[in-house]
């Protein structure tokens, strides 16, 4: 066999053939199925709770532009953004040539979900309404993404610590709760809401839980009648309690507490920190009410 022959042979052993990654098929939160052609490696998100499902499920690295607020992980705050309040930059996304969008259902909105598609750009919508959703928009995204085994080591963690914070709640007694989302206007959650499930996992009871809608003004004159024992608010730095709760048992025994409000309000990893924080704090009611009947 001549010499040349020879290399081209050992060469042809010795390099290896691509493997073409099959499409990924998934169905999305709107029961729209969507279908990548590879993995992606070019993604972008439109909600800042999107971002962090993206880091927490391995894809980072593939992330090329967020929405406004994405500033968790640090690495986000370094990335473009393509998306705020006042929806999403068309032209900016053209030009990043994303593989992959990952929206929020119901955070943006559905015009701007539509253009995007027209645009002929692959996008996978999400909704997070309760603590299993999370888990299961890691393994999704896992999914999409080609980080299957990290994106699932990920979602088992969150199920554990869920559970453990579940099993410690367990035998508790039971403390009312007035959730604040807003103090002007005031305004609260229904039992359809994510933060209701982690009030009930940390055996809370959301005094406004039968509500009709999922975010509503309530009323304080009502929020008087019920007189929860306890009261959360939602917010990154301390503030001082509130006057216009002056007269209730939480204001009178001191039991109105702050809970982080990126990890609560943020439908995405650190629900399972702000849930922490909201057990730690029903179990301070817990000793305050005890103390006082004591008194």
């Amino acid at each position: 066999m001549p010499a040349r022959a020879v290399l081209l042979w050992l060469a042809a052993m010795t390099v290896p053939v691509p493997v073409l990654a099959a499409p990924i098929s998934l169905r999305d939160d709107t029961g729209a199925m969507v279908t990548l052609p590879r993995p992606a490696q070019r993604i972008v998100t439109l909600a800042p709770s999107l971002t962090e499902l993206v880091y927490a499920a391995g894809a980072g690295t593939y992330l090329v532009a967020v929405s406004a607020y994405s500033d968790f992980p640090a690495d986000a705050r370094m990335l473009p953004q393509v998306a705020d309040a006042a929806g999403v930059s068309l032209e900016s996304l053209l030009a990043i040539r994303p593989d992959l969008v990952i929206a929020w259902k119901s955070g943006n909105r559905a015009a701007d979900i539509k253009r995007v598609i027209e645009l002929g750009i692959p996008v996978f919508v999400v909704e997070v309404a309760r603590l299993a959703d999370v888990p299961l928009a890691m393994r999704t995204i896992g999914a999409l993404a080609g980080t299957g085994d990290i994106a699932e080591q990920a979602a088992r963690q969150f199920e554990s610590d869920v559970d453990k914070l579940r099993r410690a709640s367990r035998n508790k007694k039971t403390v009312s709760v007035f959730f604040e989302i807003s103090q002007q206007p005031l305004m609260t959650i229904n039992r359809n809401h994510a933060i209701d499930e982690v009030i009930a996992l940390c055996r809370g009871e959301n005094v406004f839980r039968d509500r009709a809608s999922l975010v509503f003004t309530a009323s304080l004159e009502e929020l008087f009648r019920l007189q929860p024992q306890a009261i959360l608010f939602p917010a990154n730095e301390e503030k001082a309690p509130f006057a216009q709760y002056r007269g209730l048992e939480a204001w009178e025994q001191k039991r109105i507490y702050r809970i982080g409000a990126d990890e609560l309000l943020r439908t995405g990893p650190r629900l399972v920190a702000g849930a922490g924080q909201v057990c730690a704090a029903l179990e301070r009611a817990r000793n305050s009410t005890a103390t006082a009947m004591r008194r």
